[in-house]
């Protein structure tokens, strides 16, 4: 399981707020400060989650950014690829956090690789934001957007531009001051999921595009969507994002 024991319930519905209040039907269509925000906020939310995650004495593996999108995930249909080779080849372009962070979620980039992640993991929870960050893929998924963000801030030759408020990597670099002793005794609770990360799911490839298709349904058990997060045909979703 991938599900974090005892995740603080403070943090959930920290990240649960943000999301509803700056919910959008259509994120192809953000308003000028979104993008900033929505980098911003996940950085700073990201450091302190992983802060008190290691704290918790769990395993620094399993939440480790990715360094790639898995491919699972980037050959599903809903995947944008162009969208992803802008960021690896033209960061330059975009002239403001804002206008990457726009990039980023109007493109359905963040939305599919959530949608994807849950589908081809199995871990329901990474489509529902009330819940996602008790999810160590939430922290790969994010880690990752942070560092485009971070290689974003480089490439335009100013740095930090977050001022004091680091990275999302800065709350993984922290130490448990109580030991690896310590650490070994809580790791247990999670399994590490490294394996399934780097392999494609085996007889899913005729699948996929018929999951892609999909309309969105509800969660039994929940009541919540289980949509991609940001899609933009995900009309039905629940107001609040």
């Amino acid at each position: 399981m991938s599900t974090i024991p005892n995740f603080p319930q403070g943090l959930l519905a920290e990240h649960a707020r943000w999301h509803h209040a700056n919910h959008h039907d259509n994120p192809s269509v953000l308003p000028p400060g979104y993008g900033e925000q929505f980098l911003r906020f996940h950085r700073d939310y990201i450091r302190r989650a992983l802060q008190w995650y290691h704290q918790a004495g769990y395993d620094p593996r399993l939440v480790e950014a990715w360094q790639d999108v898995p491919e699972p995930i980037r050959r599903s249909a809903c995947y944008p690829i162009q969208a992803e080779l802008r960021l690896r080849n033209a960061l330059h372009s975009f002239a403001s956090i804002d206008e990457l962070g726009r990039f980023i979620e109007g493109s359905n980039l963040h939305g599919c690789i959530h949608q994807e992640a849950a589908r081809v993991f199995g871990e329901p929870d990474l489509n529902d934001f009330d819940v996602a960050p008790r999810n160590t893929l939430f922290y790969n998924i994010h880690g990752m957007i942070d560092n485009w963000y971070r290689q974003w801030e480089m490439t335009m030759g100013g740095g930090r531009s977050g001022g004091e408020e680091g990275t999302a990597s800065d709350g993984a670099r922290e130490v448990d001051a109580s030991g690896p002793a310590h650490s070994r005794s809580r790791q247990a609770g999670v399994r590490s999921r490294s394996a399934a990360l780097q392999r494609p799911a085996a007889g899913r490839g005729s699948a996929r595009k018929k999951n892609a298709a999909r309309p969105p349904r509800k969660n039994a058990r929940q009541g919540r969507l289980t949509a991609p997060l940001l899609s933009a045909t995900a009309k039905s979703r629940k107001n609040g994002r």
